[in-house]
C-alpha cells in the first residue's frame, strides 16, 4: 500500500481510534483505485507525488461528512444533498496527476496502397 493509515495521521496532527482505522484504509484503497485508473499505465504508487495526492484525497474525502454537498467558512454556508459523494478526484489532484496520464498521439490512418 502507498499510503498507510499512518501517514495520514501523521498529516493530520491526530491519532485515529480503532473504529476510525477501517474508514481510512478503505478511503485509501479508494483512492488510489481513482488514482490508479486516472493515471492509466504510468501509475507508480511510490512516485512522491502520487503519495501526496492519495494523501490529501483521504484527508479531503475524511474532512466531507455524508449529505453535505457544498460547505463554505466566509459567512457559513451549508448546502446539503440527497446524493453527495465525496469519492472522487478532485481538481487539484488531477492537476498534480497530469503528468502521469497517457499522453495524447496520433494514429495514422492509411488505406491500401495510395
Amino acid at each position: 500500500m502507498p499510503v498507510s493509515v499512518v501517514d495520514i495521521e501523521t498529516r493530520m496532527g491526530r491519532t485515529f481510534e480503532e473504529s476510525e482505522r477501517p474508514r481510512v484504509e478503505a478511503f485509501i484503497v479508494d483512492a488510489a483505485a481513482l488514482i490508479q485508473d486516472y493515471c492509466g499505465p504510468r501509475f507508480d504508487a511510490d512516485a512522491p507525488v502520487v503519495r501526496a495526492v492519495l494523501a490529501a484525497e483521504v484527508m479531503r474525502w475524511l474532512a466531507v461528512q455524508p449529505g453535505i454537498v457544498s460547505e463554505r467558512t466566509g459567512d457559513m454556508e451549508i448546502q446539503y444533498g440527497p446524493a453527495a459523494s465525496a469519492q472522487s478526484l478532485s481538481p487539484a489532484a488531477k492537476a498534480g496527476l497530469r503528468r502521469y496520464r497517457p499522453a495524447l498521439g496520433t494514429i495514422p490512418l492509411t488505406r491500401g496502397e495510395p
